[in-house]
């Protein structure tokens, strides 16, 4: 069975991480996962001037635990959108043993905080760095709002949708597999192949619980008016609705896909509906904005030409 070490790059007593590590492995009681609390490793702040007295003892034991494990479960508190200091400083000194101290082994980055985000900010710029040290990074996870999701007698996440979460992420470092994950460009691309076979359920799929649409203009709207906002997966699902209830769609073409920086899709086309009230067609060039998280459409901007909607929805 996989050896798997366990630790939390936190200095506080009470840390939330540290919860969120010792959760992982009550809950997993099968998996050999061994629970490493740094704290006890005490050194000083690495400096050059330091290091010529020699590498600490503490780390060179922690160094011979890393040798020893199968796989490593990271548990990161986000300090002004970085890493701690004090994990930092474990780093440095294992890193002058060895640069690539985690031994080409399977890392899982996790990470909890009060807010909404859970620290995922930060996981990203330390899921580069894995990779740096050796690792080779399988996944991450964060909890948001821990106050709310966890229960800290029982050391157990209490939403269920973040236990699920957390299953298939855990997954990833048991089978020592990265998950397959869609790029931005992907969700976008096959919200495009659901919409051009006419799956509306699979376009409806594509929208994240808590998405933001903008049909056109971005104001309000009676229910069954087309162009203006719609909020959550439930309107989402009524912007689906409207669709399919005033037009017929004879052609969908997307000209041009491209991502725009971290979590943006850009793309273009044109359409071709018959109005089913008039029979007319509505022709239009379109233009589309999608902000992309947890391979779900966020945010969706469509424009298309209202003028010519007006001219072909008039009898």
């Amino acid at each position: 069975m996989k050896k798997i070490l366990a630790f939390a790059g936190s200095s506080n007593q009470n840390s939330i991480n540290e919860k969120l590590v010792r959760s992982v492995i009550r809950k997993f009681p099968e998996q050999q996962i061994e629970f490493i609390d740094l704290k006890r490793f005490n050194v000083p702040i690495y400096s050059q001037e330091v290091e010529q007295n020699g590498i600490p003892e503490p780390i060179k034991k922690l160094f011979r635990l890393f040798i020893e494990a199968d796989a490593f479960i990271v548990a990161s508190p986000e300090h002004n959108g970085l890493p701690s200091a004090f994990l930092k400083n474990i780093i440095d000194w294992l890193s002058r043993i060895d640069q690539r101290f985690f031994g080409k082994k399977p890392v899982l980055l996790l990470s909890a905080s009060p807010g909404p985000t859970g620290g995922r900010t930060h996981l990203q710029i330390l899921e580069k760095l894995v990779l740096r040290w050796g690792g080779l990074f399988v996944e991450q996870y964060s909890l948001g709002n821990f106050d709310q999701n966890f229960d800290e007698s029982t050391l157990s996440i209490i939403n269920p949708q973040e236990n699920q979460k957390l299953k298939k992420t855990m997954e990833a470092i048991i089978n020592g597999q990265p998950q397959l994950k869609k790029n931005n460009v992907e969700v976008v691309q096959d919200y495009f192949n659901s919409f051009q076979k006419g799956n509306m359920a699979q376009v409806l799929d594509s929208f994240h619980a808590d998405c933001y649409i903008v049909s056109v203009k971005e104001e309000e709207r009676p229910k069954e008016q087309l162009h203006g906002i719609y909020r959550t997966k439930d309107e989402a699902e009524q912007f689906l609705n409207n669709i399919t209830s005033l037009f017929n769609t004879k052609d969908f073409s997307v000209e041009h896909m491209s991502p725009v920086g971290a979590n943006m899709v850009m793309a273009n086309g044109t359409f071709s509906h018959e109005v089913k009230s008039t029979g007319k067609l509505f022709n239009s060039a379109w233009v589309q904005l999608c902000v992309i998280k947890d391979e779900k459409i966020k945010e969706y901007r469509f424009y298309e030409d209202s003028a010519a909607y007006v001219t072909a929805s008039t009898l």
